[in-house]
Formats: C-alpha cells, structure tokens, sequence
C-alpha cells in the first residue's frame, strides 16, 4: 500500500539549489547590459536618450524592427555585441527565475522546510494519530513546550488543519511503515504517543517503533479492554484506556521517565525563588501535594506552571487578595512548609541539576520520597498538623485513669481541645474511638465526679486503660495556632504523659508492644487451683480476662475478670463456691482441657517478666502471646479425658 506523505515532486530533486545572491547578480548583469546599450546607442549610433532607450531594448531582445539600422562599422559591432549579451545574458536570467520560482513552489507544496526542522528534531515525542485523543494529548505536549512530529493518516486533516499552524510539524501518513517512523525522527526521539483508535494499527505501529529503537518509551493508547495485555507484550511500556483516562493521563505517562517528585521546605515567600529555579531549567511545575495527617490520599492541586508569566501572575493575585494569600500561609503553617511537586522536565540530566541547585539553596528535602517517608521527613523537619478549620495534631500519651485531669488541665490552659480519643485493645484491627469534644476545664470536673461517683464505670475505664497497652492510647487535639499546640506537646512530653505526635497506627502498636506492659498467657491447672492468680496479682499485676478455646467447634469462651488485688482475688473465690458456679466452671475447664489465656497488665515490663518466671517454676505456664494457631495446637494436641458433671 503507497504511503501520503509530504509529497516530493521529482523536479525538486533534479533542479540545482540556486542561491538567491546568483539570480541578483544575474538581474545586476542585465541591468548592466542595458547601459551599455543605452550609453553606447546615444555616443555610437548618435541617438537621443528615448531612441537610444529603444535600440538598446530591441537589440537585447532580438527583436529589431528595423527602423533604426546602423550603418557604419563600428556601429555594426556595436548591435552585433549588444544583440549577442542580449540573446545570452537574458537566457540564463529566464532560466534562473524559472528555478527560484519553482524551488519556491516546491518549498510551499513539498514541507521541504518542514522536512529541514524535523531532521534537525532531537529529543522530541512522535505522537501518532491525531483524533479527538490524539488532538488532547497534543494540547498537553503544547502546553509544557514539548517538541512534537505528528503522523495522520487523514492528509485533508493534515494540509487544512495542522499545516495551517506553521509551527506544527505534521507528516501525512501511515505510522505502521517504518519510513513514516524514521522520517518522523523516530531514532532520535524521546518517546512513542500512539492514540489511533484502531488498537490493531496501535498493536503494529508499537511493534515497529520497538524495532526501529529498542530502548524508546512508548505509550499507547487502548480502545478495548481486553487488547491491553497484546498491547504490553508487543512492547508498550504503557497503555492508557480512554474509557477511563483522558489526554492529560496519557501525556503524564508519556513524560513518566522525565519526571521527578521532589519534597520541599519553604514558606509562601520562598515561592518564586523555588519556582524561578525550575523554570530556568526549562521544566514545569505540574502539581503541589500538601500530606495533611489523618487523610491517606495528599491533597493535590494541579498547577501547570512553565512559564514567570504565570507564576507572576499568580504571586500577584496573592498580594492583591490579603484573604487568599493568609489561607495559603495557613495551609504552609499546617505542614511546616513541607510539600512535594511533580516536575517535568525536558531530560533526566537537566532534572538532577535543577534538584542540586535546590539542595544548594536549603529548600530540597528529598526526590521520589514516600508518603512514609515524606511523614518521617515532616516529623523530622517540622511539626506536622492538619489544618481544616483550626490547627490541629494527634498525640500519643501513656497514663492512668487517675491522671486524667492533669493530662486535660495541660491542654485546656492553652486554649485547645480534646477532640477524641482512641484506645488499641488487642486482637482488634482497628482503635475504639470515642468523640469527645471538651474544650473547657468545667466539661472534665464534671466528667471526673460522674466516675468518682459510679465505681462501675470508672472500672471499665480503668479496664481499657489497661487493656491498650497499660495506659497508651491517643488525642486529636485542636487549637486555636501552632504555637499553643507546641506548648501542649511540650508540657506533656515534660511531664512523661507524651510518647509521640502525629504516629501511624503501625507505630503506636509497636509502641504498645515494645512496652510489654500488657501480655498474654497461656496457662494449664486444675479447677479452683489460684495459683496463677496469686503469682499475678502477688508481683503487682492484674488479671483482665480469662479466654477458654473449646476444640472440635473451635469457639472462645471469654471471662471478664479484671482482678486487681486481693480482694478482688477473694470475691472470685467467693463466687466459685456458689454450686451453679461450680459446675459452670468446672464443665469450662473440662472441655477446654484445663487450659485457658489470661490477658495480664502490670506497671512495667520487670514485673511481667518477675510474674513469666514464676508461673514457669510452678510449671502453670504454656506460653506468652502465642498466635491463634498455637494455641489451638496445644489446646487440641492435649489428651482427652473423661468426666462427668452431677
């Protein structure tokens, strides 16, 4: 099948390029020529300057009318010498205007122009196909001053609409031949766009851009859902489906390999020293990513940036409109400044020099940094809090019940708000959260004599206290700057209430767990036996509960027990001699082969470690924080005895 492409007249080719200069020497030797003629008629032939006009004419033209003869011998000479100047001279001007004129036609109707600048294109996309798709992924690359070569198969869309723009550089012709790829500069590109919308054509025109440049980045383009994986395998390093992305998502994975995610540290005056530096190097600013807490996306503004125009712009909108600026300041404030950017750039040298020069200025933090690691980066750099309506942090404190108003006489005195709490009880994925919303001292007294006064649920309290990993749990709190919310941390971290601010879930359970100050035991002893529980509670521990695995239905029988002391000790016996009791518990221990889990609690990580010793010397010990399938082993691994219950 021929290919349409720019059309080459076999003329072109065979005219030689004549310099302008040449056919103005031409013209100027002309012109020369007549003045001889016209001087040499007036002196020679004796003519007035209007006849001696006219031989001069007529001679050089050859035509000679007759009217005006010369008669003597030098005359005679004369007409020969300027008819013979004539004949040659005006020759060679014709047939040099004929070939400027048609070396000019061929400079319109060729593209040879065209054809000059896309021989000297480095480092440009191809983009392949230029439909509705094609045409949007286009105003991208236009927009970032992406140099570009479009092939269209459409040449009425080639010669009336692309060719219109003398900018654009546009081949008519089929991109599944490889000279169309090669003219098009192929082997000197950055990168493949295909947006055909025949996923066929795409399938071949990726399988020869693979072959022409092994190491080219291709993006293609995918109509059908299930030509996606044909489309990777044939070589693609990406492929967008339209169905579900646009031109913007195609271009983005066209540039992916000349992109570079930096984090940045500044404050709203910083803005044009950072910008002016990316610009310089000719690279735009795609987007900016503010990582608030508690929100597992960034949130993300697109910016566009690539020229001072728009960043002027801009900055002059901030200094014109004080309200927009001061929310800008805050958003800044809410995130120490801390921010990240995409950057597009024209190559990857050109984007490591543009981050060394960032790093030189003490405003680059890191480059293709993590969302983990961008909140490592925040919590080393500067405090990072979330700003919605009012400043707010999430910190990490260890205390008991009994401490409560204290925690909450530091934060109110500052002007700030307990906003909720959440506990992290073990075998549960995620914290029990409680709102609480008190922002005065009067809300806390009152809270405070409400537990003073029901044993029952201060008891509770006490027992999720203990339960998330003795005391460890976490406050949203807000205020009404940054300032007050440092002063809070501070104060806390003084008094040994505070562990963290701002800490993943991950961490806080790690935290929980390295503290060792909530385990739990696998224990085996005869029913009504307390040794266990003497061990415990005698070495300043407390029992929270006690879990009996029932094998063959694989179910748990929890006990909320929550002894603390020895009264505690001696109503659990109490309650073991009421006969219901009795049997309840002693059919329990049976069916669980006398081997059940006691969730313990105790001040510090010796006393635990005092109380595993001691359970191990009496030989009631099977295990500490054994995972589900152990226990269920051992439970199920146990000898099977008979018993029967009056």
């Amino acid at each position: 099948m021929a290919s349409s492409r720019i059309p080459q007249l076999p003329t072109a080719e065979d005219i030689q390029a004549v310099p302008l200069s040449v056919f103005y020497y031409a013209l100027l030797a002309l012109g020369g020529l007549i003045i001889y003629g016209f001087v040499g008629s007036i002196y020679i032939m004796n003519l007035n300057p209007v006849d001696a006009l006219y031989f001069a004419i007529v001679t050089l033209a050859t035509v000679g009318y007759g009217d005006i003869l010369p008669a003597t011998a030098i005359q005679k000479i004369f007409a020969v010498s300027l008819a013979l100047g004539g004949v040659g001279l005006i020759a060679y001007v014709f047939s040099l205007s004929v070939s400027v004129i048609t070396m000019t036609f061929e400079e319109i109707t060729s593209g040879s122009k065209m054809r000059k600048k896309m021989a000297a294109m480095e480092n440009h996309f191809v983009l392949c196909g230029y439909g509705r798709v094609g045409a949007a992924v286009f105003k991208e690359l236009k927009e970032r001053n992406q140099k570009t070569i479009i092939i269209e198969k459409d040449r009425n869309l080639v010669e009336k609409e692309l060719w219109e723009d003398p900018k654009v550089l546009a081949i008519p012709g089929d991109a599944t031949e490889e000279s169309v790829m090669k003219e098009a500069g192929i082997e000197r590109a950055r990168g493949v766009i295909i947006t055909t919308g025949d996923d066929v054509d795409n399938l071949f025109i990726t399988l020869t851009s693979r072959e022409i440049h092994p190491n080219i980045w291709i993006v293609t383009r995918a109509s059908k859902k299930e030509n996606i994986k044909r489309l990777y395998r044939s070589g693609a390093d990406r492929v967008i489906s339209p169905e579900t992305s646009g031109g913007e998502d195609i271009y983005f994975a066209a540039i992916e390999p000349t992109m570079l995610k930096i984090t940045v540290m500044h404050d709203v005056e910083d803005i044009r020293k950072e910008a002016e530096i990316i610009l310089k190097y000719g690279c735009t600013l795609e987007d900016i990513e503010y990582h608030l807490p508690e929100f597992k996306e960034p949130l993300v503004r697109k910016i566009g940036v690539t020229k001072l125009d728009q960043l002027n712009t801009f900055l002059s909108s901030l200094e014109k409109d004080v309200n927009r600026k001061k929310s800008l300041e805050r958003i800044y404030e809410s995130v120490s400044g801390i921010h990240s950017h995409w950057i597009s750039g024209p190559d990857k040298e050109t984007l490591n020099k543009l981050a060394d020069e960032l790093k030189k200025e003490d405003l680059l933090l890191g480059v293709n940094l993590e969302a983990d690691e961008i909140k490592n980066v925040a919590r080393k750099y500067g405090r990072l809090v979330e700003v919605v309506i009012k400043p707010e942090i999430t910190i990490v404190e260890n205390h008991g019940v009994s401490e409560i108003g204290e925690e909450a006489e530091i934060i109110l005195n500052q002007g700030c708000a307990l906003e909720d709490i959440e506990y992290y009880l073990p075998g549960f994925r995620e914290p029990l959260k409680r709102n609480i919303g008190i922002d005065n001292l009067t809300e806390i007294k009152k809270f405070l004599n409400i537990l003073n006064k029901d044993s029952t649920k201060k008891d509770s309290l006490d027992r999720i206290y203990a339960l998330s990993g003795g005391g460890i749990h976490t406050h949203r709190i807000s205020g009404p700057n940054t300032m007050s919310l440092g002063i809070v941390e501070k104060k806390l971290r003084d008094r040994g209430f505070l562990l963290g601010v701002n800490m993943t879930q991950s961490e806080i359970r790690e935290t929980i767990q390295k503290s060792g100050k909530v385990v739990q035991m696998l224990v085996k002893h005869e029913v009504g036996k307390l040794d266990d529980k003497n061990i415990i509670i005698g070495n300043g521990g407390r029992i929270l509960d006690s879990k009996h695995y029932l094998p063959g239905v694989r179910q748990v029988v929890s006990r909320n027990l929550n002894l603390r002391n020895k009264s505690d000790l001696e109503r659990c016996q109490k309650e073991y001699e009421r006969p219901d009791a009795r049997r309840s518990l002693t059919a329990l221990y049976e069916i669980s082969r006398h081997i059940h889990l006691h969730t313990i609690a105790a001040p510090d990580v010796k006393k635990i470690k005092k109380i595993e010793k001691q359970l191990d010397k009496q030989g009631i010990l099977l295990g500490v924080n054994l995972s589900e399938d152990d226990i269920w082993k051992i439970v199920e691994q146990e000898n099977v005895k008979q018993f029967c219950i009056e």
